[in-house]
């Protein structure tokens, strides 16, 4: 049942929306497919995510995101996010509120994050802490993106985050980085990309290669969108890049 109340809330927040505000309304829907390969084996995930940015009033925006990923080995995770923003000439800066649940276990976040836009990169960075009450496990982070466009529908990505974890006095490190690539068809809504990251950790180290497929509306190029406050969804997952 818990695994609901993320769809739920999100859709409440949606319907709050005026019909003017909604009107300017951005984001984007996709398909993905993950391969994660271990010294414990392979496994490959499916999933489906969203977003959409919403202006609130003045330089505030809220970004409201909602994923679902199933593997072929474990329970299907769903997961939500609720980004407040405010958006500078040349930055933006926030904070965000999140939850994850499987089967058995609920994972709460919460965190900052800041942006700084150049004329054809955007450097961005979050910090968080999350907890686990039901399998008491508590981890804090931060996370960083550097993204390049080289025209405003082709991006490359840059990622890497430091991460521990402690759980009844014992803890680990798990650090990662990757690359990723974005490309948006011209006079398109659609987009393909995918990207790579190598994890290291005290428990386990894994090679993540993903895929994706885009849907975006209400902008029409991969940069517009990093400017109106896509550079913060995703930031610190995986697969940083999708």
């Amino acid at each position: 049942m818990k695994k609901y109340v993320v769809t739920a809330s999100l859709l409440a927040g949606l319907s709050m929306v005026s019909g003017a505000a909604f009107a300017q309304t951005s984001g984007s829907a996709g398909l993905n497919v993950t391969r994660i390969d271990t010294d414990f084996g392979d496994a490959d995930a499916y999933g489906v995510d969203g977003e959409v940015i919403i202006p609130t009033g003045g330089e505030w925006s809220t970004i409201l995101q909602g994923s679902f990923a199933d593997s072929d080995d474990s329970d299907g995770v769903v997961a939500g996010t609720a980004h407040l923003i405010n958006r500078g000439q040349n930055n933006a800066w926030g904070g965000f509120v999140g939850l994850a649940d499987t089967d058995g276990s609920t994972v709460f976040t919460i965190g900052g994050e800041y942006a700084h836009f150049f004329e054809a990169s955007t450097l961005a960075f979050n910090v968080n802490y999350a907890t686990d009450d039901d399998s008491n496990v508590d981890a804090y982070g931060i996370n960083g993106a550097y993204r390049i466009f080289a025209s405003d529908n082709l991006r490359f990505d840059l990622g890497a985050s430091l991460g521990r974890a402690e759980s009844g006095g014992a803890d680990a490190d798990l650090n990662s980085i990757g690359v990723g690539v974005e490309y948006r068809f011209d006079n398109s809504p659609f987009s393909l990309g995918a990207a790579y990251s190598r994890l290291d950790g005290d428990i386990a180290e894994a090679n993540v290669f993903g895929v994706s497929f885009r849907w975006n509306f209400g902008d029409t190029t991969l940069k517009a969108a990093d400017r109106a406050g896509k550079t913060f969804t995703g930031l610190g997952s995986a697969l940083q890049g999708l």
